[in-house]
């Protein structure tokens, strides 16, 4: 449930996941980007001093999509109005009464996504946006990134093969400690060989009984 008006499976997915980044895809007017928006609103009425970021691929295409969908789903449900305490037109920034706001941005290019870290980020028709962009936004978001395009994009096999390279770091990461391990018992063997060898040595190195003798001169005999 969305603040008591009916949600869709969609929105249950999403909001219920542990993931760190979600992927969405579907064919246009599936529900995607509908979904997704419920779930940021209800995470910003949950948390307190977020920073929620909004992007897509320019500023008329967010005017028309994603920001146009928000406005919708902002006017339909009172409940949620009540915790929003302002709208801001010109900046496109929804600001609640906890002091978390949902902001809606684009960005030219890399450095300008370098600008602002987050909480939340939700790339709205990945397809378009900049590889680039994605990654430095990405790096600046502390707990959920969501994306949805329209058909299956590159970050979906970039997801996999960066799933698949952790994996095996981790094994070889796994591997190099065992063999260091191993080469630290090899070599406190090693030590321990070579402590016996030279108490060997100092043994027969050593006078044996037979030849250890002592001269006493008696001043008697003098």
């Amino acid at each position: 449930m969305f603040f008591g008006c009916k949600a869709s499976s969609l929105f249950t997915r999403n909001y219920y996941t542990d993931s760190h980044i979600i992927v969405n895809q579907g064919g246009s007017s599936s529900g995607k980007t509908h979904a997704i928006i419920q779930v940021l609103f209800c995470l910003a009425c949950q948390n307190p001093k977020q920073v929620i970021t909004i992007v897509g691929q320019d500023i008329p295409n967010l005017k028309a999509g994603v920001l146009r969908d928000a406005l919708n789903i902002y006017a339909d449900c009172q409940p949620l109005a009540e915790q929003i305490k302002s709208f801001n037109k010109s900046e496109r920034i929804f600001e609640f009464f906890n002091k978390t706001i949902i902001e809606f941005k684009s960005y030219s290019d890399a450095q300008d996504a370098k600008s602002g870290k987050r909480d939340y980020l939700f790339v709205n028709e990945a397809n378009g946006v900049d590889w680039n962009i994605y990654s430095e936004l990405a790096l600046r978001t502390k707990k959920r990134i969501s994306t949805a395009s329209i058909v299956a994009s590159v970050m979906t096999t970039y997801f996999q093969l960066k799933v698949d390279i952790q994996d095996i770091r981790l094994k070889q990461e796994a591997q190099s400690r065992v063999d260091e391990l191993r080469m630290k018992v090899l070599e406190n063997q090693v030590a321990v060989l070579q402590q016996q060898v030279d108490e060997i040595k100092t043994k027969k190195s050593a006078p044996t009984p037979s030849q250890t003798y002592s001269t006493i001169t008696n001043p008697l005999n003098h």
